[in-house]
């Protein structure tokens, strides 16, 4: 995968290790994930899912996000995460 961007309701960063230092804590969380629809249109693909998270301290929740991948030359080149924060601990 070669990731160029990432957008989430609080940052954006760019490159592999920016992505994966920002997103860590986040993916050690996930419990299970469920695909609930996939459309794909050209170069874009849209993934909505929904996120059973369980966190280091407190109870676990749910999250549903909706996730936008760009596609060139055959990889994702750019994703765009879009969730609600509020269900998450502060």
């Amino acid at each position: 995968m070669v990731l160029t961007s990432l957008v989430s309701p609080v940052k954006r960063v760019s490159g592999r290790a920016a992505y994966v230092e920002s997103t860590s804590r986040f993916y050690s969380m996930i419990a299970a994930v469920e695909v609930r629809d996939l459309m794909v249109d050209g170069s874009k693909a849209v993934a909505l899912t929904r996120h059973q998270l369980r966190p280091p301290a407190g109870p676990g929740f749910t999250s549903d996000v909706a996730e936008v991948f760009g596609v060139r030359d055959g990889k994702i080149s750019s994703l765009d995460i879009f969730f609600d924060s509020s269900p998450f601990p502060k």
